[in-house]
């Protein structure tokens, strides 16, 4: 069996840049559970140090860095300013990898709308339509617009948006086969990083799933989609 040192040292043997750092997000993504700790790997330490040399962090490439610093704090017994510092960073890493909503509204909406298709790119989702903001009768809708993710055989559209005004979301969700026949029975859950499930709900037998006003109110929330042993995740956005 390749071990993941194996598997990396072929990753550091590309003599193309691009086709490295190409490679080496591929590596992290799909071992991200079992990658080492800073130290614990001259190779992977230096392989890190190349990456950054000539690319930058995609906003996959954060919660990555998020998740690796999650298991430091974990395994690391420390007291004093050490252990604030780094609690402090976490905080960071965790916040770089969530998408503001209100970032779609202000004077910024236009990067926010390619920082969000950026994240849902990160997490393997296709942008069907792009992001924007609109003004509805007596209510601000900002749309995140509609996109989809293929896994197996099941095809999952979703359409979600912020109600504004009366800080709501709205989602609709549509589930099919690869011969688009309908899915029903999928779940789909709205979680918040404090408080858990908000929201649950199953597609009917046309596969669809349309929660028009959800209430959430502030907080940190994803979107998750159960079927079979499967499930598929939004991006963190924050309300």
């Amino acid at each position: 069996m390749t071990t993941l040192n194996e598997k990396l040292a072929k990753v550091m043997a590309i003599s193309d840049e691009n086709e490295q750092l190409k490679c080496l997000h591929e590596f992290c993504r799909n071992h991200f559970e079992d990658l080492p700790l800073p130290g614990e790997s001259k190779l992977f330490d230096q392989a890190m140090w190349n990456a950054c040399q000539f690319g930058s962090l995609t906003p996959g490439d954060h919660a990555i860095v998020q998740r690796v610093t999650d298991r430091m704090i974990a395994s690391t017994v420390t007291v004093g300013e050490k252990a604030a510092n780094l609690v402090s960073a976490a905080a960071g890493a965790t916040d770089k990898a969530v998408f503001m909503l209100k970032d779609l509204v202000g004077q910024a909406r236009e990067s926010a709308v390619s920082t969000w298709q950026d994240m849902l790119a990160a997490s393997q989702w296709q942008q069907m339509v792009p992001a924007g903001a609109t003004r509805g009768v007596g209510a601000q809708l900002v749309s995140l617009g509609t996109f989809e993710r293929q896994v197996d055989h099941v095809r999952v559209q979703m359409n979600l948006g912020w109600l504004v005004d009366d800080n709501n979301l709205r989602l609709l969700l549509q589930a099919k086969d690869e011969e688009d026949n309908a899915i029903s029975d999928v779940e789909v859950r709205i979680m918040e990083s404090d408080r858990g499930m908000v929201f649950s709900r199953k597609t009917n037998e046309d596969g669809a799933m349309v929660a028009p006003s959800v209430k959430v109110g502030p907080g940190q929330y994803q979107i998750q989609v159960f079927f079979t042993d499967k499930v598929v995740e939004t991006p963190f956005f924050r309300i």
